[in-house]
């Protein structure tokens, strides 16, 4: 299930109309999938499809957080692969499961590829690439995607959009991908969520409710495996407009509770209202290298066991600061 929650206004953030945006609506050239999630309750099934007339081909990676066993800074562990879809062509698989080299139920020439399986206690995301059949990156904005968490303990389904990073002219083609309007859109430089506050009963189920959020900077060194890393502000607002505040520091990917984040925020209790609306800003800063951009979307459950639902976060275009993903070199 995908919905918006509530219909708040978004008030005092008109898009930027110079700003080229990324979507969860539309092809793109990148596809960003935030949460990818295997574990001994949860499993995830991928869907990706070309919407164009051309056959089109995407270097794709899972990444996870870890640590160097050496000296215990922050990397992320990656997994590649790569997927060849002909025009119109979707492809579906199941993370845990993977994809055979040869699936015995297509012809060999729409085969798109062998996809690794995950291991168990994966929790992170998906990127994939749009490039050209010399693996090169180009701006063919052709690809779109969905992900289904399978929760087995609840019984549910949570479907989310990919989002889209839109490909624009400016694309030099080389594994330094500049989010910054000349090679491809731009990230957010605001993300807005609709929510419940933690704890607030809903008043149709009679059921505590409580949302979990996952970010993710748009920002990566993949050739590295150095994580991108933001300072995200959040501006949270209760129905009468008042306003609490709260920062949190995020490094290569965070999936938590608005609670975590701040029990005070977040506590309806504290805040005096069911409902509210967070504006989350990423802090720029000097550096000219990277940006600090992030994407994201939540998770709302009722209860210990009752529904959970998907929520897409509303995107304000306009990046204060370029963000930047370099992919490996090809072997």
């Amino acid at each position: 299930m995908l919905t918006a929650l509530l219909a708040t206004p978004i008030l005092g953030v008109p898009p930027d109309a110079t700003s080229t945006e990324v979507a969860a609506d539309q092809p793109g050239a990148i596809l960003l999938f935030p949460k990818i999630a295997v574990d001994e309750s949860r499993d995830t099934i991928v869907q990706i499809s070309n919407a164009s007339g051309k056959p089109i081909f995407a270097r794709c990676f899972y990444t996870a957080p870890d640590e160097d066993p050496l000296s215990g800074e922050p990397i992320w562990a990656t997994v590649d692969f790569r997927i060849a879809l002909t025009q119109s062509q979707p492809t579906v698989w199941v993370a845990s499961a993977g994809r055979p080299a040869v699936p015995p139920d297509r012809p060999p020439e729409l085969d798109p590829g062998p996809v690794p399986p995950l291991a168990p206690g994966f929790l992170g995301e998906l990127r994939c690439i749009a490039v050209n059949v010399a693996e090169q990156p180009i701006s063919a904005n052709a690809l779109v995607g969905s992900a289904t968490i399978v929760d087995r303990s609840r019984n549910q389904l949570l479907r989310y959009p990919a989002i889209s990073v839109i490909g624009l002219p400016g694309n030099n083609r080389d594994n330094t991908l500049l989010l910054n309007n000349v090679e491809y859109s731009t990230c957010p430089r605001m993300l807005i969520l609709d929510h419940f506050f933690d704890g607030a009963v809903d008043p149709v189920l009679q059921l505590p409710v409580r949302t979990t959020l996952t970010l993710v900077p748009c920002s990566a060194d993949l050739e590295r495996n150095r994580p991108g890393a933001a300072l995200l502000q959040f501006d949270v607002f209760n129905e009468f407009e008042q306003r609490l505040s709260a920062s949190l520091f995020v490094e290569c990917f965070a999936d938590l509770s608005l609670t975590t984040i701040s029990g005070t925020a977040f506590n309806a209790a504290v805040q005096g209202t069911l409902v509210g609306q967070t504006r989350i800003r990423p802090i720029p800063d000097g550096d000219v290298a990277t940006g600090h951009g992030v994407v994201g979307l939540a998770e709302e459950s009722r209860g210990a066991a009752g529904p959970a639902t998907a929520i897409s976060l509303h995107f304000i275009p306009g990046s204060l600061q370029g963000d930047v993903l370099v992919l490996p070199p090809l072997f």
